[in-house]
């Protein structure tokens, strides 16, 4: 019982369509003949094979023209599939006469006479030209609006024109229009018939979403083969996304975002790719085309990589310090300079730090510094810059210029060895060194003789430190953490 309800709603529906079909028959044009309907050259009968209905149709007789619908009279097929027509008229070994043969694929009550060719004319409603009574392969337009549309049959028989074929009377050539009749033929008749096609617009079969980054990802996707357009967005949501997205012709299958619509990818952020394909786009709105229902795809782009953010100070004539703010998952940095703010380097120097000494500049001149983070899985943040002017190289008077004393420790923080150099000024004395815990007490004790000195401080644990340096004339007190 559930199989024959089932029946019966199929038929409903068919009825339904077919219903609908003839309320607007008459918006199709009906063709007249010169001298009408011949006797002897008519269509007498219209037969298809190969769909997954048929046509088995013994005409009524010489008509100027016939409208059949019905049972054995409704042909239905799938887009892309195809199957034969066969028109039988009297006296065909006596009479050749030639048959045009149209399908309003877009269900527009108008045939477009231009002959229908996938690659130069897809649109195109004219399908077959028969010469004879032999059965003729017709191949549906796979991108055919689906439901009930006008199969028409146009005879044609007994021309004027010089340039027509003999053969016991004469019958035009060339492509010949549905509704109107050249008067050079003299004799003919059209019939109707309704044809069934089934394109429903589908989802999309496969997504394929490979190379994601913190910064973009490559999209790929399989189609149907019937659709006009596809649809898409990239959003933050799983929820559909509505009309009025970004439409791509449907030979393209592929995208790498950011793309113009989706101009920008964050790091550690779930994105959603919506796709859906758009089948019916002829004589209608945008909010009136025939969509397939939208497949929902996602990716997860890694964690951050920042850009740390940079400082420069401590400048002299020949050094600087650079220092920079730590990242999360750095693994290590890396860091370069340059007199050119462009091109970004390629690479430069690793380092495990955030403080570093810039040894061996030119005085009076401007440099880059370039810094970027190595992190894990994200391999590197974008390089962050920043600029500086190094002291003059003499004074005024000519005097070599002496700032003020003052020493840097680097790299801060560190794991064992922390660098004591001095950066500003010029000394003379030998100094005390003092490693002390935040309470005060002395744990370390060290000479600096010379310009630079590497503290190990393997031997205290970790934590924070003052490094207090002194000789006869100056003090100085540097905080250090130890890793």
């Amino acid at each position: 019982m559930r199989i024959k309800f089932y029946s019966m709603k199929k038929l409903f529906a068919l009825c339904i369509l077919l219903f609908t079909f003839h309320n607007v028959e008459a918006q199709y044009c009906i063709p007249t003949y010169p001298s009408g309907c011949n006797p002897n050259l008519y269509i007498s009968d219209v037969t298809t094979g190969g769909a997954i209905q048929n046509i088995s149709n013994l005409g009524t007789g010489c008509n100027n023209y016939t409208y059949y619908t019905g049972t054995k009279k409704v042909v239905e097929v799938n887009a892309g599939s195809t199957f034969t027509v066969q028109v039988v008229y009297p006296k065909a070994g006596q009479n050749l006469a030639r048959t045009a043969v149209y399908i309003d694929y877009d269900q527009n009550q108008i045939f477009d006479n231009n002959p229908y060719n996938p690659i130069t004319m897809p649109k195109g409603e004219f399908v077959v030209n028969l010469v004879g009574t032999t059965a003729t392969p017709i191949t549906v337009n796979p991108f055919a609006k689906d439901g009930v549309t006008r199969l028409r049959f146009r005879i044609f028989y007994k021309t004027t024109d010089p340039t027509a074929l003999p053969l016991f009377g004469y019958y035009p050539t060339g492509t010949f229009d549905a509704c109107q009749t050249w008067s050079g033929a003299a004799y003919g008749e059209t019939e109707d018939y309704d044809i069934i096609i089934h394109n429903p617009c589908k989802k999309i079969p496969s997504v394929n979403i490979t190379n994601v980054t913190s910064k973009g990802a490559d999209i790929s996707w399989t189609v149907n083969g019937n659709e006009r357009w596809v649809e898409y967005m990239i959003d933050q949501s799983p929820n559909d996304p509505g009309n009025g997205n970004f439409l791509l012709n449907n030979t393209q299958t592929s995208i790498h975002v950011p793309d113009t619509n989706t101009t920008r990818i964050n790091c550690n952020t779930k994105y959603y790719f919506h796709i859906r394909d758009v089948c019916d786009t002829e004589s209608h709105s945008q909010a009136t085309w025939s969509y397939g229902p939208w497949r929902l795809d996602s990716f997860q782009t890694p964690p951050c990589c920042d850009v740390p953010p940079i400082t420069v100070d401590n400048i002299t004539s020949n050094t600087a310090i650079a220092s920079w703010g730590p990242v999360t998952s750095v693994i290590q940095y890396e860091y370069a300079v340059s007199i050119s703010d462009s091109p970004e380097p390629t690479g430069g120097t690793r380092y495990n730090g955030t403080t570093t000494l810039l040894p061996g500049l030119d005085c009076s001149r401007e440099y880059y510094f370039f810094l970027r983070a190595l992190c894990s899985p994200t391999p590197t943040s974008d390089w962050g810059i920043d600029s500086f002017l190094t002291q003059p190289c003499t004074s005024i008077d000519n005097s070599p210029v002496l700032p003020e004393f003052k020493l840097n420790a680097y790299p801060n923080p560190t794991r064992n060895v922390v660098t004591l150099s001095v950066m500003h000024g010029i000394k003379r004395e030998v100094g005390a060194i003092e490693v002390m815990d935040v309470t005060g007490k002395v744990l370390k004790t060290a000479v600096m003789d010379g310009d630079k000195l590497d503290l190990n401080l393997n031997d205290v644990p970790s934590g924070l430190y003052m490094i207090r340096y002194s000789d006869e004339q100056r003090t100085q007190v540097i905080k250090v953490r130890r890793e």
